[in-house]
């Protein structure tokens, strides 16, 4: 299978006509947006000690920080005081201290909870290429309503230094009418979280200073819960298409302060897979450690022999791709378009390939993903030498990642380990005939047989017509002795569709049109394996039949409707 291409990279979707459903989308102006709580899954989260804060006033809730945290379920990581520190990403972030408006200095040392994070926000961000204003002049409420509450955030003055203190003045009342529209208890527990500096990024000391100075901030930065000084994405909100914007061939979506939220839940969710992976006990096999690679890429790798790898019920891969100069910031850097980056293990006669999972590269930031392989185990069951090759970009776009991959080979005691795999059914172009080439599959159960999945990898790609199959609901239903399992797409053609995905491992605020539903993946996001436990529909010591169809909107596909990708399997655990 050759990689592709699966969107529109920086430029904007609705420019191009290229999707009429969703470009039908853009064409309104943004209504007003509401400043009510959004769903848990957006408000979820810990807090740290109160501080000092706000814009005057009691300073927020004083907290035992290790309680807030623990009374959230987040992981709760120790301050390092000793270094060395930096100020590039990922670098470890120093102590700071800031003026705020009230009189009081915030240090982070004397603040750290273990489960903050903390995001600066200055005030030289614009609402779009055609509105110069200063992202601070709305949404604050927002921002509020949307953030996880173990977030910090820190408002400086990034503008003409003669402005600063004109825009401190003005942001004050926002943030008191933002804190106003609260409850009591969460307005003093934000008193403590919204910091406004008093002083000019410029007139800062330390570390903080040179940062929000730098050029490549984009206006911001953050220090993520493990202390590691990160970028902050881009803004664009989906609702806010302009017309005019497009007009003037400018990236056609506002910006909207509260965007910044996602970089928590971000963060958050690095936090959770951080303690999970911790914990897992595996066995790690790394494939490449800190190679920058690109286009198509193999290596042999030596696993466990055969008698180690009995032990095994579990396997996960972990990939970091991220930008090929660490030193850098991510925009300009990353790769710009968003591609399905495949790995794949070498069959035994040097040549077969068989997938192994499979990643789609982000509009512009770094990305980290881990996703279940357990399947594979199978093949590996002899262990020893063998060869994974990795196709990471297209040859025509050779985008290249600072990549780590590990293979994490770990007992869950689940009770059972996978010890057959059959291919099931592959994809190919969405049309008309695209049914007619599957016949059903006879597959043998085994007597010891305790557990049958149906596993599988299935995406779809191309906007032909309908939006198929990259922004049309398509649906896969497999049938294993008559019993239908169907994956469906409900998020695709919904503008904000991969938004709640931040929770799952998408990477947020990308420079492309990151936050529209796909036929089954997101942009800078791991491809998550469609697995249905098919056991009761089986009976050990038989055979069994699993057929297959594709579905749009629950009939039969038409012409021209795009391509779909798709690697499945019936798997027998003992």
């Amino acid at each position: 299978m050759r990689t592709q291409a699966l969107g529109f990279g920086s430029a904007a979707l609705c420019l191009w006509g290229a999707v009429s459903a969703l470009a039908a989308s853009c064409t309104t102006e943004e209504t007003a947006a509401s400043s009510q709580a959004t769903s848990s899954a957006t408000s979820t989260g810990g807090g740290g000690s109160g501080g000092a804060g706000g814009t005057g006033g009691s300073g927020g809730v004083a907290v035992d920080p290790g309680a807030f945290c623990t009374e959230r379920g987040l992981p709760v990581a120790a301050i390092d005081t000793k270094g060395p520190y930096g100020t590039k990403r990922h670098d470890l972030a120093g102590d700071f201290a800031v003026p705020l408006v009230d009189g009081t200095t915030w240090r982070l040392t004397e603040n750290w909870s273990g489960c903050d994070a903390y995001v600066f926000l200055g005030s030289a961000r614009t609402n779009s290429a055609l509105d110069a204003s200063s992202l601070w002049k709305r949404d604050v409420d927002q921002l509020v309503a949307k953030s996880p509450e173990n977030a910090h955030y820190f408002f400086v003055a990034t503008r003409k230094l003669a402005d600063a203190a004109t825009e401190v003045d003005e942001m004050k009342p926002r943030i008191e009418a933002a804190l106003a529209a609260l409850e009591p208890a969460k307005a003093e527990l934000w008193r403590g979280r919204l910091h406004l500096v008093a002083k000019h990024a410029s007139e800062l000391d330390g570390w903080v200073k040179d940062v929000l100075t730098a050029g490549e901030t984009r206006g911001g930065f953050a220090v993520d819960r493990r202390q590691e000084v990160r970028d902050i994405g881009m803004f664009a909100d989906v609702k806010r298409f302009k017309s005019a914007l497009q007009t003037a061939n400018e990236w056609p979506w506002e910006s909207n302060l509260s965007y910044a939220s996602y970089e928590v839940r971000h963060f958050n969710f690095e936090a959770s897979r951080a303690a999970e992976l911790a914990k897992d006990s595996a066995t790690v096999v790394n494939v490449w450690k800190d190679e920058v690679v690109k286009f198509n890429v193999e290596k042999e790798v030596t696993f466990p022999d055969a008698a180690a790898m009995v032990a095994f019920d579990t396997l996960t891969i972990d990939n970091v791709m991220d930008c090929s100069d660490p030193t850098k910031g991510e925009f300009g850097n990353c790769g710009a378009w968003d591609y399905i980056a495949d790995m794949f293990l070498i069959g035994e006669d040097g040549t077969s390939k068989i997938e192994v999972a499979r990643f789609i590269t982000t509009y512009h930031r770094e990305g980290h993903y881990t996703v279940d392989a357990t399947p594979l185990l199978v093949e590996l069951k002899k262990g020893g030498k063998r060869t994974i090759r990795y196709e990471v970009s297209p040859e025509w776009n050779q985008q290249a990642y600072l990549s780590r991959v590990d293979f994490r080979f770990s007992n869950q005691k689940k009770g059972y380990r996978p010890t057959a795999a059959t291919y099931l059914f592959s994809g190919g172009e969405f049309n008309a005939l695209y049914n007619g080439k599957y016949q059903p599959i006879e597959v043998d159960i085994s007597k010891t047989a305790k557990h049958v999945e149906l596993w599988a990898l299935i995406t779809g790609h191309g906007g032909a017509a309908q939006n198929c199959a990259e922004f049309c609901r398509h649906q896969h239903e497999f049938t294993t002795n008559g019993k239908a399992h169907t994956k469906d797409h409900p998020l695709a053609q919904k503008q904000d569709g991969c938004i709640d995905e931040v929770d799952h491992g998408m990477v947020p605020n990308q420079g492309g049109t990151w936050w529209f539903g796909r036929g089954g993946w997101c942009p800078g996001q791991q491809v998550v394996p469609y697995v249905v436990d098919v056991t009761a529909d089986v009976n050990p010591g038989e055979k069994t039949t699993v057929s297959y169809r594709g579905l749009l909107n629950g009939k039969e596909p038409p012409d021209n409707a795009g391509s779909i990708v798709m690697s499945s399997y019936l798997v027998v655990y003992e």
